[in-house]
């Protein structure tokens, strides 16, 4: 492979950047991203593509792309942190430039995204990574994220600004933060060279707010500007890949940045949440994901990080079981509650099958509530917002009475295998299945409501087990 340095011009009074993205699996998404690029309002570039063994045909359709790039091809899939790192280190090595551009493959950008992201940073060399403001895909005037904070009480990340409509924002256009998404993220190449490249334990989620907090740490400001956006969305639903990665990631991270009391706190409420979740899961009959979610906290104990050891096609859910509803049925039905737990096209797919059935059906959606709004869709009549992880008791039974005074016919889940705990407030329940666009029938209703207490008490009695463990194994982490 030779090294092609695409529209790097010497003596450009623009500073040379080098884009690297990640692409795994994802042939038209990553053309679709190229295509932007050639669009770009700025000529002092060079394009490096990590292909992490991709078997979708990705990599002859990078070639024939008509934007000159450096191919790295990697042998096996090396994730998120792998893939980036092998196209910083490919820079840092080979290539000339005052700027590293990371680019999540499935990201779309706007021609003056990049210049605005090198005039920040240029005017002020405190800056040592800023992030893109990222828009939905959806709806290009909702903002996503802009940055975001680490809760490190709760062991969780909370997104800036997340679903805020981006023409009512006032105030600041640059915005410190404790992370950015590597989705569109400008670092210096000082910066790589002084803070190294990505933590590989993480493989994905967790490993840019790792870095970021790393970038802090080394004295360089850490921000989000809203007037470079990109395009990227968060509506991927749950899935027990997502839940594996989040669990085991959480505890690493908090190992690496947090000690003593604070580290407590932290590991508690991560076992706590993500323990009840799997007993929730055993209780709903998905034992696979159950189970895998598990192999999180053990993997996590025996220092094993890096790839999951079971693959996504290996948790794909089995298909349905539960006798089909059809619209005959599902007619009778006008007053519908529907669980975003899936994609947006999950979700969106439901929304259409129920008005199909019934166009004068009334659908309510009950949404996490910080992907709500983005489900402000034309067919949807109302909205009902929850947290499972962060509202207190007020506030989970503000959304309980909600959903019991709805008057709703039925309840039903659109994606899985994750079943909200507020669906068994509901006499009857269907799951939307996206495979063969059809509703089933299925066991969680009031009668089952039992399995949702349990599920909590039990969780919280093996945080407490694993706490000290736990503690223990984040110490000789950070020892090492």
């Amino acid at each position: 492979m030779g090294v092609y340095v695409g529209n790097e011009r010497p003596g450009s009074p623009m500073p040379a950047v080098t884009i690297v993205i990640v692409n795994w699996n994802k042939r038209q998404h990553v053309i679709n991203l190229l295509d932007s690029l050639r669009s770009i309002e700025y000529d002092n570039y060079s394009i490096v593509i990590v292909d992490n063994a991709s078997t979708d045909d990705s990599v002859t359709a990078i070639r024939g792309h008509e934007l000159p790039v450096v191919l790295l091809e990697n042998r096996e899939n090396l994730g998120g942190t792998g893939g980036f790192n092998a196209g910083m280190n490919h820079a840092i090595g080979h290539l000339s430039q005052e700027y590293i551009w990371l680019l999540d493959n499935d990201a779309e950008v706007l021609p003056g995204t990049l210049g605005a992201l090198v005039t920040l940073m240029e005017g002020d060399k405190t800056i040592g990574l800023a992030g893109s403001c990222i828009m939905s895909p959806e709806d290009h005037g909702l903002i996503v994220e802009a940055g975001a904070f680490v809760g490190w009480r709760s062991g969780t990340s909370d997104p800036h600004l997340r679903y805020h409509r981006i023409d009512s924002c006032q105030g600041a256009r640059v915005i410190d933060v404790d992370s950015v998404a590597a989705c569109s993220a400008l670092v210096r190449a000082e910066v790589v060279r002084r803070v190294g490249v990505m933590d590989e334990r993480f493989f994905l989620h967790w490993d840019d707010i790792d870095y970021s907090i790393r970038v802090r740490d080394a004295g360089f400001r850490v921000v989000a500007s809203l007037d470079a956006p990109a395009f990227h969305g968060a509506e991927k639903g749950y899935s027990p890949i997502t839940l594996y990665y989040d669990f085991r990631n959480a505890l690493l991270f908090q190992a690496k940045h947090r000690q003593g009391s604070g580290l407590l706190i932290s590991a508690w409420n991560i076992l706590g949440n993500y323990l009840s979740s799997l007993v929730y899961l055993f209780l709903l009959g998905q034992r696979k994901p159950a189970l895998y979610l598990f192999a999180a906290l053990r993997d996590f104990m025996n220092r094993r990080f890096g790839r999951a050891p079971i693959s996504p096609a290996e948790l794909a859910a089995p298909a349905s079981t539960g006798n089909p509803v059809g619209c005959g049925q599902l007619g009778k039905f006008r007053n519908v509650l529907l669980f975003a737990v899936g994609s947006f096209d999950d979700v969106a797919a439901a929304v259409r099958g129920i008005k199909g059935c019934e166009p004068s059906a009334s659908v309510t959606v009950a949404v996490a509530a910080d992907r709500a709004e983005v489900y402000r869709l034309p067919e949807v009549d109302a909205l009902i917002r929850f947290d499972l992880f962060r509202s207190g008791l007020r506030g989970k039974l503000a959304t309980a009475w909600a959903i019991l005074g709805g008057g709703f016919h039925c309840g039903i889940t659109a994606g899985g295998p994750f079943v909200v705990p507020y669906a068994f407030l509901l006499r009857r329940n269907l799951f939307f299945d996206l495979r063969d666009r059809t509703f089933r029938r299925s066991g969680v209703s009031l009668l089952a409501l039992w399995k949702v207490p349990l599920a909590m008490v039990t969780g919280k009695l093996l945080a407490a087990l694993f706490l000290v463990p736990v503690a223990r194994t984040c110490r000789g982490l950070r020892k090492a």
